[in-house]
């Protein structure tokens, strides 16, 4: 169901946690729809999710050693059309986005605790595959 949200995902914003194998890495996923404009309400996503998707925000937590400074989270950002989004400079934004920088996902996640999650407490590393 669409919660309310906040910059930089959206206004309204659907989570949904799983597990996935991707190029052989299998670890906990995490994915976010991002709604908007400011004001947009829940029915209103509900009743035309296309017409308000204004990005889809991945975190995918690979292999220990991938990164463990930073939870070894993989982050990515995607335009409604699938393709990758890009900050200002043209970087695509995949990757340790934002790693030693004060902006970007890990600068802000690295905030949300031990999990680098906002919207659960739950330790991502034991999920398995069903």
């Amino acid at each position: 169901m669409p919660y309310p949200g906040t910059d930089p995902h959206g206004m309204m914003l659907e989570t949904f946690y799983s597990s996935a194998t991707i190029d052989g890495h299998e670890g906990a996923l995490v994915v976010k729809r991002n709604y908007g404009p400011e004001g947009v309400t829940v029915d209103e996503v509900l009743g035309a999710p296309e017409e308000h998707l204004g990005a889809v925000t991945v975190m995918f937590m690979r292999e220990a050693g991938y990164d463990d400074e930073t939870g070894n989270w993989f982050y990515a950002k995607y335009l409604p059309d699938g393709s990758l989004d890009q900050n200002p400079k043209g970087m695509s934004l995949a990757g340790l986005v934002g790693k030693n920088a004060d902006a970007g996902c890990i600068a802000c996640h690295q905030n949300a605790g031990d999990n680098y999650l906002f919207t659960t407490d739950a330790d991502m590393g034991t999920m398995m595959m069903e």
